[in-house]
């Protein structure tokens, strides 16, 4: 009842269960990810480094440290936050402010996701794949030169896996 999708020109659309509904964003920018811990704390970034927040009522927009075109965004919860894009860019947010972090790379990332706090991996164009340890990003090897468009994981598992083109699919262990 409670989920998102984000588009070109400031497109937001809610479905509530039923049906979806347009939202006002405030933007006239692409927004190219959204993702939430509840009802109340919904994120979407995207082109020029957009931030936007919505609080349960309305989409606000947030201060961002770029100007770089951001591609996905991630969390643990409200207060620790991750959002990668062009040029290697990742910022951490804590539910209201974005910094900028050191990525190890210049290179585009596209998407972000998380088993916790200490385990943080963006992946991205020709097979770029960074690893948050708790303290620092630090390249990782793929294994692949295509690029990786989405990860997602089981902390259970202990495995992370990595989706790219042509059906492209690999998996990390822990």
């Amino acid at each position: 009842n409670n989920i998102w999708a984000v588009g070109e020109a400031g497109i937001i659309r809610k479905w509530n269960g039923t049906a979806w509904s347009a939202q006002t964003s405030g933007s006239m920018r692409y927004l190219r990810a959204v993702w939430g811990t509840d009802a109340n704390n919904i994120w979407a970034v995207g082109e020029s480094g957009t931030i936007l927040k919505w609080n349960g009522t309305a989409w606000a927009a947030q201060a961002s440290p770029t100007i770089q075109q951001l591609e996905g965004v991630w969390g643990t919860d409200a207060t620790n936050l991750w959002a990668v894009g062009a040029g290697g860019t990742i910022l951490k947010g804590d539910g209201t402010n974005w910094t900028v972090q050191t990525s190890g790379t210049t290179g585009q990332l596209l998407n972000v996701w998380g088993l916790d706090g200490n385990n943080v991996w963006a992946t991205g164009a020709y097979g770029l794949l960074v690893r948050w340890n708790g303290t620092a990003w630090a390249l990782q090897d793929s294994g692949a030169n295509d690029n990786l468009n989405a990860i997602w994981g089981s902390k259970a598992a202990g495995r992370v896996w990595l989706a790219g083109e042509a059906g492209m699919i690999l998996h990390k262990a822990q």
